[in-house]
């Protein structure tokens, strides 16, 4: 009963992550008198040189935890090997993208190795949404792996978009469409992650009813 109390915590660490960066990056939007969401990066409000970075690396580790926990949790829950193995994967990117966090931040003033690393870790971190995404989804009913392909379409597009405003970032000009772009790319993995947490959610609860006794029917 403990271990299924504690599978059930680390699940809802799943929609909690996703609440907790929707939050963070609005609130850190607001807080940047000038900052366009529109046209510039998630990236941007976590630069070295931003004047919200103070504020949002705190919660930011907090949402890189939560999907830390919310994968051990996928991993004990015990379902089929899949969603096992799409659990592993969501621990990995819990880690990278703390990494990236603290050791690969964006900065406009680095050049070469340092930009290098950055990119690398961005391009990491999508690798590691498909993983765990078609991981979660060959685990999951049709309808999942239909809404899991859409959704990896709806990140491939956010992504594509956002890779083709690159030149105008390196020559510091306007990136209008490049927050939004980017956006997209992120809120569709969060959504997902949030559905994925509360489908199994669901399972669980439907699987504690089933193993309950049935009352015997009076005479």
């Amino acid at each position: 009963m403990q271990k299924s109390l504690l599978v059930t915590l680390l699940l809802a660490c799943g929609a909690a992550s996703s609440l907790v960066y929707v939050a963070t990056d609005m609130l850190a939007s607001s807080m940047w008198e000038g900052y366009d969401w529109t046209a510039r990066m998630v990236s941007d409000l976590m630069a070295v040189s931003a004047p919200t970075r103070s504020f949002i690396v705190v919660p930011m580790m907090v949402y890189n935890l939560l999907v830390l926990a919310f994968g051990i949790g996928v991993w004990l829950r015990g379902g089929n090997r899949p969603q096992r193995v799409a659990g592993a994967w969501f621990v990995a990117y819990g880690f990278v993208s703390i990494l990236g966090l603290f050791a690969f931040p964006l900065d406009y003033e680095a050049e070469g190795a340092g930009a290098v690393m950055h990119m690398g870790v961005t391009f990491l971190l999508i690798l590691l949404m498909f993983l765990f995404i078609g991981f979660a989804a060959a685990g999951g009913g049709r309808a999942f792996r239909l809404y899991s392909v859409l959704t990896v379409a709806m990140i491939l597009g956010g992504a594509i978009l956002s890779a083709m405003l690159i030149p105008r970032i390196e020559a510091h000009l306007p990136t209008p469409g490049l927050g939004v772009f980017e956006r997209l790319n992120i809120y569709s993995m969060l959504l997902w992650v949030a559905a994925f947490a509360v489908l199994l959610l669901r399972a669980g609860t439907l699987r504690q009813r089933s193993r309950q006794p049935r009352k015997p029917e009076p005479a």
